[in-house]
């Protein structure tokens, strides 16, 4: 009895994660379908697949539309400035809140954690009018202070419950043999926070790459716009072609792609490493 009952969970669990799975997949599909349609076939059969042969038109009109190299420089280097110091101040903001003893070191590490429950579209005026008053508007390093302000509170959650699970005698120890602050925190916390420092990095890789709000926000249609702002205005400032704005998806979300299929396993195993220690 107790093994038919499991054989039916088994089975249960199996079609829920079936039915996960395609819900996932199915928009990724429906969308590298469409980009291949000429607009004609796709009003004529939205879901189906193409009857009237497989095109390149739309990826070629996307590139010609879009300035493509131009907006995938723009978006490496939004992402990649944004990344490497969202990464690095939550490193810092980390060790402060969890190896360094001073007063009101709760009250700091809680206002960052409630800060996580704050939607970025509750603040994004008051972000737009800093940017303005930093003169900006319209540059990479208005976008890249977004970011990192954006991204540090998740990265500084994940790496404190990292860093809590190192004792505190390995650092004292170190501290013995004339460590300062900087080497114990990177030459000895941050090798050994590696898989958790991986999953942080792929996960504020994606999220920057695939951002429109601050984007839009922060760039506007400047020539420092990145390439999903570029995709938006293909449905807006143009002609609404649903398989030419899906052929500017799939080229935006290609680095995506390769980056978790690459690093999937530092991805997984970095989001576990805490909890296994």
């Amino acid at each position: 009895m107790n093994t038919h009952a499991a054989r039916i969970g088994r089975y249960l669990l199996t079609f829920a994660l079936v039915v996960v799975a395609v819900a996932a997949i199915y928009p990724l599909l429906f969308t590298v379908v469409s980009s291949l349609k000429t607009q004609t076939g796709f009003a004529r059969d939205p879901l189906g697949l193409p009857t009237s042969g497989i095109t390149l038109e739309n990826y070629v009109e996307a590139f010609r539309r879009m300035d493509m190299p131009r907006l995938l420089f723009n978006s490496l280097v939004t992402t990649v400035g944004g990344l490497v110091l969202s990464v690095l101040a939550a490193l810092l903001v980390a060790y402060v809140v969890t190896k360094l003893r001073f007063r009101g070191k709760k009250l700091v590490f809680l206002l960052i954690i409630v800060s996580l429950t704050i939607p970025s579209q509750a603040i994004i005026y008051p972000l737009y009018q800093t940017v303005l008053d930093l003169g900006m508007s319209g540059e990479y390093q208005g976008l890249i202070l977004a970011y990192a302000a954006f991204g540090l509170p998740l990265g500084t959650y994940q790496l404190a419950g990292y860093f809590q699970q190192i004792p505190d005698e390995l650092i004292e120890a170190a501290r013995v043999d004339g460590a300062g602050h900087f080497t114990v925190l990177f030459r000895l916390l941050t090798p050994i926070a590696t898989p958790a420092l991986a999953a942080l990095a792929i996960f504020n890789f994606v999220w920057m790459w695939n951002d429109l709000l601050l984007p839009l926000v922060i760039m506007g249609g400047s020539d420092s716009k990145t390439l999903m702002v570029g995709v938006s205005l293909l449905s807006g400032q143009y002609d609404v072609s649903v398989p030419l704005v899906s052929a500017g998806l799939i080229v935006a979300l290609l680095p995506v792609l390769i980056i978790y299929l690459v690093f999937q396993r530092q991805l997984v195993s970095g989001a576990l490493a805490g909890s296994g220690k």
